[in-house]
């Protein structure tokens, strides 16, 4: 009687083993799934808003601005994937899943914080993105930490109605994500220098020639900053820092 319960207790252990297997694998072809699906779309928005990329030196936003009255701007950095519209919501939580369309999305947008100027006037302008594999959103930030990349990609593009700003890298710095002078726009704009202090001698590498310009023209020269998550830490951010200057009229 004994060894017959052993066997039966040994069946019911093997199959709740191969049970437990079982579902472990098909959660992870769902995961699997469920990633590739939300790269896919991605893809396919980045593919479809692209389209109303606006061109030329003084370019229209007045289709973009059809889809969504929220753009401001479009950000190109050069020899990365980044090539997106930046919207700007309410607060700093209405497009953190939402796309440029108005559709939920966990991609979410490029989206400048809500306490900046969107006409890109301030001194910083902070912009956020998600961390996307694939290189999708602001997941090509991460390429700036490495010496080499850093070096030999220094150039972007910001679109603002009517202007198109040539960008330059001037930092790039990993920070905590409550860091007061990167996090609070305002603490930038009432002191210029001592931000820039703070980016010279805490920013993992810096074009020092670019931030001298800055350093010596904060009135008429800006900062773009560009946020996203690190891969490495759950409360570290990858930012980096470019200027701009307003063409003439």
């Amino acid at each position: 009687m004994a060894k017959q319960l052993l066997k039966w207790l040994n069946r019911v252990l093997n199959a709740a083993i191969i049970l437990a297997i079982l579902l472990a694998m098909a959660y992870s072809l769902y995961s699997i799934w469920d990633n590739n699906s939300i790269y896919a779309e991605t893809l396919s928005l980045t593919t479809r808003i692209r389209q109303e990329k606006p061109v030329g030196d003084k370019p229209s936003f007045e289709d973009l601005l059809k889809i969504n009255e929220d753009v401001c701007a479009w950000i190109t950095m050069d020899g990365t994937n980044i090539d997106y519209p930046i919207v700007q919501g309410s607060d700093n939580e209405e497009y953190l899943n939402k796309d440029v369309y108005g559709e939920y999305s966990l991609a979410g947008s490029i989206f400048l914080d809500s306490r900046c100027s969107r006409d890109f006037e301030d001194f910083d302008e902070l912009v956020y993105g998600h961390h996307m594999e694939k290189h999708e959103m602001f997941g090509d930030l991460d390429l700036y930490l490495e010496k080499a990349f850093f070096d030999q990609n220094t150039t972007g593009t910001l679109l603002v109605p009517g202007k198109k700003i040539p960008v330059t890298v001037v930092a790039v710095m990993e920070v905590d994500d409550k860091d007061a002078w990167v996090f609070d726009p305002a603490a930038a704009d009432e002191d210029p220098q001592g931000f820039l202090d703070y980016i010279a001698s805490d920013a993992k590498y810096v074009h020092s020639d670019e931030l001298e310009k800055v350093k010596e023209d904060t009135d008429s020269r800006h900062i773009l900053t560009l946020s996203t998550c690190s891969s490495d830490e759950e409360e570290l951010r990858t930012v980096v820092i470019t200027a701009y200057q307003m063409p003439e009229e």
